[in-house]
């Protein structure tokens, strides 16, 4: 029995010595868990997917892996028709310290949310994308990239009329056309709202000419207009001159049976006092006028300040202030209230005529209307007294705005100078601009030459040449302040420095 007991504790003995010791086994430091082996890139794909459909977001920080350009396409191809799973990933790789996702996987994310119906996310998204995009021409890589992906995931078109929207949104009319072109070429009509967006951009920018040949071809194919088209199209035919042609399509509009809004009308009324052959160039005010009363005949609509402050305002730049406080005064018994603008056109309209006085009273007004003058309300009454050689008062404004916490601009100090200069005091306007560099204003190009205007009147060319290497020395050789230079040498026989100027200004090319 013992001998039996030996023989198994022996075996047992060997059993143990002739398997390998612990301490021979790979140290604990190189021992890893399972999941954290590297995997092959499909598995990570498989792995990333699965993870998203089963809404497990937080295990994806978990896999050991570097987010890519790559990796990140094959999750979105895999789950191209799970929108939700999509954007969770792309949320997730655009937190990445070290990665953010580029414009392809951007398109394709895209016309992944498109295809959902998640239009705001779509939007935000897009608006994203061309905001990263510095210049127009990498503003059409986008618009390439959107067309590869739809082609590859046949959905969806409506990213191309968001895109043409955005476009414009942000000004880059020009890839807005490029997408509103390729769109039309390929039977796919624009959304109203994004071709309006389109024209509204055009206007903002001043390409009229093509405003009109982009509505008439919205027409061409299709695209009914609306209030909103109607009102951008009549705005663009009054900045660009065009008032009749603006009456005409408020009469097409009508009977289309839409109604003009308030905006149809202030545009109209912009146009007659402002651009082109507007009613207020040739003083035919009163057919503006009569814009402003069909106004007040439509029942649904509320009169306001902006309508009139446009009459009045262009009233005051003709002289015209009796008409001017007449527009005022009706305005008032409608029960409007006087705005900033409207008090700084009357005050314009006074200093214009040479009515400080009146002029100042209207600033004392006021304050009944809970107004407070601004910088451009203190300049232009500033400027008022300065041509009727008041400059004593013109300083007394100077320091007016001060003390209401105004500070004085650089046209305040221009006016001032010249104001000095005009009344003949050009020793204090010299004391002046030495005062100015003094405190460190940084005059411009009209400082310097109102002072050089003043030496060369002075007849102090001594002073106006020491000036001019001024003028040189930072930049402000204007045109105009050659013209100053030039006329008032050759007027003291200075020929010499008049053939120098001359050739100076042939070296810079004036």
């Amino acid at each position: 029995m013992r001998k039996s007991t030996t023989i198994n504790s022996t075996k047992a003995l060997s059993f143990f010595f002739t398997h390998q010791s612990i301490h021979t086994s790979p140290p604990l430091s190189q021992w890893k868990p399972r999941h954290e082996y590297k995997l092959t890139r499909p598995d990570l794909v498989d792995r990333i997917c699965r993870l998203l459909v089963l809404s497990r977001h937080d295990a994806i920080s978990n896999l050991s892996f570097d987010f890519s350009d790559d990796v990140v396409d094959a999750v979105l191809v895999k789950l191209r028709l799970n929108p939700n799973a999509c954007l969770e990933l792309f949320k997730l790789a655009s937190k990445q310290q070290k990665y953010r996702p580029d414009i392809k996987s951007y398109c394709k994310i895209v016309h992944i949310l498109s295809k959902g119906r998640m239009f705001d996310e779509t939007r935000a998204y897009l608006n994203e994308l061309v905001g990263f995009v510095k210049n127009k021409k990498l503003s059409l890589v986008v618009w390439v990239e959107l067309v590869k992906v739809y082609r590859e995931f046949s959905f969806s078109p409506t990213v191309f009329d968001m895109i043409m929207k955005v476009y414009a949104k942000k000004g880059l009319t020009g890839c807005a056309l490029h997408v509103f072109d390729e769109m039309s070429k390929s039977g796919r009509m624009p959304s109203l709202q994004s071709c309006n967006s389109l024209l509204s951009s055009l206007v903002r920018n001043g390409e009229l000419y093509t405003v009109f040949v982009v509505y008439e071809q919205m027409v061409r194919v299709g695209i009914v207009p609306d209030v909103c088209t109607f009102t951008i199209m009549v705005d663009a035919c009054c900045r660009c001159g065009r008032v009749g042609k603006a009456f005409e399509l408020v009469k097409e509009m009508e009977g289309l049976g839409f109604e003009p809004n308030v905006v149809t009308y202030h545009c109209l009324i912009n146009g007659y006092v402002e651009l082109g052959d507007g009613y207020c160039k040739v003083c035919k005010m009163e057919e503006a006028e009569k814009v402003l009363q069909d106004m007040k005949q439509v029942p649904s609509f509320t009169m306001d300040e902006r309508a009139y402050g446009v009459l009045i305002d262009a009233y005051c730049r003709n002289g015209r202030m009796d008409e001017a406080l007449r527009m005022k005064d009706e305005m008032l018994g409608l029960g409007l209230e006087m705005n900033l603008f409207i008090c700084n056109s009357i005050i314009n309209g006074y200093c214009k005529l040479g009515q400080v006085h009146e002029a100042e009273g209207l600033v004392i007004s006021m304050s009944s209307w809970k107004l407070k003058p601004d910088s451009y309300t203190y300049n232009t009454l500033l400027d008022g007294y300065c041509r009727e050689g008041h400059t004593t008062e013109a300083f007394s404004i100077c320091d007016k705005m001060i003390e209401e916490h105004i500070e004085p601009s650089i046209v305040t100090y221009n006016t001032l100078l010249k104001g000095l200069c005009r009344r003949g005091a050009f020793a204090d306007a010299l004391q002046l601009w030495h005062l100015l560099l003094k405190r460190g204003v940084a005059l411009n190009e009209v400082s310097y030459g109102i002072i050089l205007d003043g030496f060369l009147k002075m007849e102090n060319s001594e002073g106006a040449l020491m000036l001019w290497k001024h003028v040189l020395a930072r930049g402000f050789a204007t045109r105009i302040v050659f013209k100053t230079m030039v006329n008032g040498l050759c007027r003291m026989g200075r020929i010499t420095e008049v053939e120098e100027i001359l050739e100076k200004m042939k070296e810079l090319d004036y």
